[in-house]
């Protein structure tokens, strides 16, 4: 092995090293391929598959560096695009949370796996989201993720954990009994040097310790059940895809053994071909996934769940506080939106920047409304905004930031000089006037401002509230059909109050 390496040129050697592959071993898939094509006629491929993920956010010791949720969120719509085709539905079952060096960085060290067994989840395929993916299999290049068989868990690096990544869908594959396409290929891709062109072996050239020879695929389909990935409708792969990295180009010089030349599928998600503008199973492969799922090896994941899958849609109308209304205190501030259709869970983020990099506080609720549990600074400007989602569907993402302003005991609805309030009619055919009706006890200054539920301020008027019963129109002239805010701001309060617009 050694002279092997050192035989290669400088830019090979680069290649192979900077080269990102997954880490998983492909002798358990081949025999797992080699069985469910015993069965494959006792499932029907379109039937409908649940599938719920667990996902360990791995951070080191001091609670660092974990995967954001948001990328996890990302992550799961990215997965039910990618397998959209197949029936079938991945699906948050919940977050575990743990911190520990060795599963941090080492995830496939004694200690780390002694920490995992502690932690998996029973019912539910295991995703562990960690800083290093280093697997302990002997290939060539950084390991951006890989599926263990013998724990039956799937391990990433967490910079894979994305709306785009194709890595987790090749890792889940793998947890399906998909083997590489270039199996047997995994720790000597085809060079020239090593096996000429056209190829002239029928093996490929072992593992340094013994492992991971296999016989070499023909591109006429001849030995395709017994070569490469036992998988028919996956062509010859010599495992090009590790050493051009750059680009999803089509071989267009190496032949096999019958001087053929061979045409892998470069955007296969089994394969190690980047940078193609999408990636693809092979029918056979659908078919293989859909049996691992029926086999009594997956039972465990066919839980009898439904979840929710009703798509979820925005944006998040806000009620309050939202266009920099004062709360009535620093503490105990409730935060209130309509509920989202589809949604069933929120995550809310606050902060006091727009870019939420100062005092960030994330929260997680299943209603439409969250009581801060924490004092706020009073006289602070807080930026929040609430992504909507389900166990399912979860790529609404974050809704557009609103603002509050910390009060400091004076609060909304609260203007001390007024007696009572109203607005009517509401809600109000569209073009037509409202009139807030106004009962104070001594004449102020204050300023009328009426926003839409996206928070743009649609309107703003100075006023002088008379003492006594006064009017002031509201005109819906510019409006469209929806929820809009009408707010009231004087120096000892604010008042607010919500205006339906309606055809």
């Amino acid at each position: 092995m050694l002279r092997f390496l050192l035989a290669f040129s400088g830019f090979m050697l680069t290649t192979l090293v900077s080269a990102q592959y997954c880490g998983t071993p492909q002798q358990p898939l081949l025999d797992r391929v080699d069985e469910l094509k015993q069965n494959l006629t006792s499932n029907d491929r379109s039937a409908q598959k649940y599938i719920p993920v667990t996902f360990h956010l791995v951070a080191n010791a001091g609670g660092t560096g974990r995967v954001q949720e948001e990328d996890v969120l990302k992550q799961i719509a990215n997965l039910n695009g990618q397998y959209g085709d197949q029936q079938a539905v991945f699906y948050i079952d919940h977050f575990n949370y743990f911190d520990n060096d060795a599963v941090y960085n080492t995830p496939a060290s004694p200690a780390a796996i002694t920490q995992m067994r502690l932690r998996r989840d029973n019912n539910a395929l295991n995703l562990f989201i960690t800083n290093q993916a280093e697997s302990g299999n002997e290939t060539p290049g950084v390991v951006l993720a890989y599926y263990e068989p013998n724990e039956d868990w799937v391990v990433s690096r967490r910079d894979q954990i994305s709306s785009v990544s194709s890595t987790v869908a090749h890792e889940f594959g793998h947890f399906f009994s998909l083997p590489h396409p270039f199996s047997g290929w995994d720790c000597h891709p085809y060079t020239e040097t090593e096996y000429t062109n056209p190829v002239n072996v029928n093996f490929t050239i072992a593992c340094s310790n013994g492992s991971g020879s296999a016989l070499i695929e023909l591109q006429d389909g001849s030995n395709c059940n017994i070569a490469g990935d036992h998988i028919c409708d996956t062509p010859p792969d010599y495992n090009l895809g590790l050493l051009y990295q750059s680009d999803c180009a089509a071989n267009t010089k190496i032949k096999d053994k019958n001087n053929q030349l061979i045409t892998p599928i470069t955007n296969n998600y089994m394969s190690y071909y980047t940078d193609c503008g999408s990636y693809v199973f092979t029918t056979n492969q659908k078919t293989l996934i859909n049996a691992s799922f029926f086999s009594a090896q997956r039972a465990y994941i066919r839980t009898n769940v439904v979840p929710n899958t009703t798509p979820v849609t925005g944006p998040v109308t806000y009620i309050s506080p939202i266009n920099g209304e004062f709360t009535p205190g620093p503490s105990s501030i409730v935060l209130d939106w309509e509920d989202t259709p589809g949604a069933n869970k929120y995550m809310i983020l606050f902060a006091q920047n727009n870019s939420f990099t100062i005092n960030p506080h994330k929260y997680f609720s299943t209603s439409s409304q969250l009581t801060i549990d924490i004092d706020l600074p009073a006289g602070a400007t807080i930026y929040w905004k609430v992504w909507p989602y389900n166990e399912s569907q979860t790529g609404a993402m974050y809704s557009a930031t609103q603002t509050f302003k910390v009060g400091t005991g004076v609060g909304v609805n609260e203007i001390k000089e007024i007696n009572a309030y109203t607005i009517s009619p509401n809600p109000v055919s569209i073009h037509q006037e409202s009139i807030l009706t106004i009962t104070s006890i001594k004449a102020f200054d204050a300023e009328m401002k009426i926003s839409n539920s996206s928070g743009q301020i649609m309107s703003t008027q100075s006023l002088s509230i008379p003492s006594g019963t006064s009017q002031q129109t509201i005109s819906t002239v510019d409006f469209v059909p929806g929820i809009y805010f009408v707010m009231l701001h004087s120096a000892n309060g604010t008042l607010v109050e919500r205006l339906m617009v309606s055809e």
